[in-house]
């Protein structure tokens, strides 16, 4: 009983501090990619990637896919992403993740250099990128 009592009041403590003070923000929940279809995993070893990704104002990033699910977070700017025909801007503080194996590219038509945090939750010995001609 001493122990069930503990831990209920360290779980209490843990989530009520936590909370209260605001250090949780939340960036993104989804299941679903920005351009509205349901996030894929490949299989394999998991290796999660992280940095920052800058696009000079005008600038294009190539038409490319992706093996596995990427989390873009705009921290600066304004990207438009274009798949298929449609097109969708995403602007600072926005979060988006791009789609698996789908070609798509995306310009900075902002008048400031995009910055977006990167996050490829992917397979290890799989390019993040692969342009495509």
């Amino acid at each position: 009983m001493k122990k069930l009592i503990v831990t209920l009041f360290g779980i209490f403590f843990i989530t009520n501090s936590v909370l209260a003070d605001g250090h949780v923000k939340r960036i993104i929940s989804t299941s679903q990619t920005g351009m509205g279809n349901e996030i894929k995993y490949p299989s394999g070893k998991a290796m999660i990637t992280a940095f920052e990704f800058t696009v000079p104002v005008g600038s294009p990033v190539v038409a490319h896919t992706h093996s596995f699910p990427v989390l873009i977070m705009i921290q600066q700017g304004e990207i438009e992403l274009t798949q298929g025909g449609k097109s969708y801007n995403y602007k600072a503080g926005d979060a988006f993740v791009e789609d698996v194996g789908v070609v798509h590219e995306s310009k900075n038509i902002g008048n400031v250099p995009v910055k977006a945090i990167v996050v490829a939750i992917g397979v290890e010995g799989q390019k993040i990128m692969t342009p495509v001609k």
